[in-house]
C-alpha cells in the first residue's frame, strides 16, 4: 500500500473517532462509529471488487450492479416501514429508473461499454434513487398518517385511494427532491461534484469535466425522480384494506 493510501485512510479513522466523541452528546456516537468504519471497509472491499471486475467478462459488472440494485431496494423498502410487497417495489423502482438513465451515456459514447464505467457510473445512479425513494416514501407515509381525517373523509365521499392521497403522494415527491433542487440550484458555486473533482484531480479538463458532471447530474435528478414516484405509485394501495380503507397500522 502506498504512503498516500496509508496516510487516508489513518485520516479517514481519526475523524470517525472525533465525530463519534463529538456526536456523543446527541446520543448517536456509536451508531457514527459503526456506519463509518462500516462505510470505510466496504469501500475497500468494492475496490477491490473492480479491480478484479476489470479482467472479467463484461456481465459480471451487471451482476454486481444486480447486488447493489437488490441492496437498495432492501434499504428502501425498510424505510418504508416494510410495507407489503415493499421490498419488490423498491427494488424494481430503483432498478428501472438507474438503469433507464445509465443506457444513454454508453449508447451516445460519452463513456467507453468497459467496467471502469459502467460500475461507478450505475452505483452513483442507484445510490441516489436509494436515497431520494426513502426520503419519498418516509415523508408519503407521515403525511398519510398525519392525513387520516382528510383521507378518510375523501374516502366516504367516494374518491379512490389514489385520489385520496394525491396531496401526500406530492409532498412525498417535493420533499424528498428538495436537496437534490437545492444542490442543483447552487451546483459549480456552493460546491463542485465528485465526478468533476475526481476529474480535475486527476488531470482532466475542466470543461469537459464540467460537461459529464453536468449530464451525469441532470441523469442523477431524473433518476431520483422516477424512482421515487414508482415506488409511491405502487406503494399506495399498500396503505388500503382490499375494501379501499386505510389500514389502522400505519407506524
Amino acid at each position: 500500500m502506498q504512503r498516500i493510501e496509508i496516510l487516508a485512510i489513518a485520516l479517514t479513522f481519526a475523524l470517525i473517532i472525533l465525530s463519534s466523541a463529538y456526536a456523543r452528546r446527541f446520543g448517536i456516537g456509536r451508531e457514527i462509529s459503526l456506519a463509518g468504519t462500516r462505510a470505510v471497509v466496504q469501500v475497500l472491499i468494492l475496490a477491490s471488487v473492480i479491480l478484479v471486475l476489470f479482467r472479467l467478462p463484461l456481465y459480471w459488472s451487471f451482476v454486481v450492479l444486480l447486488v447493489m440494485v437488490t441492496i437498495a431496494g432492501h434499504t428502501t423498502y425498510s424505510r418504508s416501514g416494510k410495507l407489503e410487497n415493499g421490498r419488490v417495489i423498491a427494488t424494481f423502482s430503483i432498478a428501472s429508473a438507474s438503469f433507464l438513465l445509465l443506457i444513454p451515456f454508453f449508447l451516445s459514447g460519452i463513456f467507453p461499454f468497459e467496467a471502469r464505467y459502467l460500475v461507478p457510473t450505475g452505483s452513483i445512479f442507484i445510490g441516489n434513487a436509494m436515497n431520494i425513494s426513502s426520503l419519498a416514501i418516509d415523508r408519503y407515509r407521515g403525511e398519510i398518517k398525519n392525513r387520516r381525517a382528510e383521507i378518510e373523509a375523501c374516502l366516504a365521499l367516494g374518491a379512490s385511494p389514489k385520489r385520496a392521497v394525491a396531496p401526500s403522494f406530492k409532498q412525498g415527491i417535493l420533499s424528498a427532491l428538495i436537496p437534490s433542487i437545492d444542490n442543483m440550484k447552487n451546483l459549480g458555486m456552493v460546491w463542485i461534484p465528485g465526478v468533476m473533482t475526481g476529474m480535475i484531480l486527476s488531470g482532466g479538463d475542466p470543461v469537459e469535466a464540467a460537461s459529464i458532471q453536468i449530464a451525469i447530474f441532470i441523469s442523477i435528478f431524473a433518476a431520483g425522480m422516477i424512482a421515487s414516484s414508482l415506488m409511491l405509485h405502487y406503494s399506495t394501495n399498500s396503505f388500503f384494506t382490499q375494501a379501499c380503507q386505510l389500514k389502522e397500522d400505519i407506524d
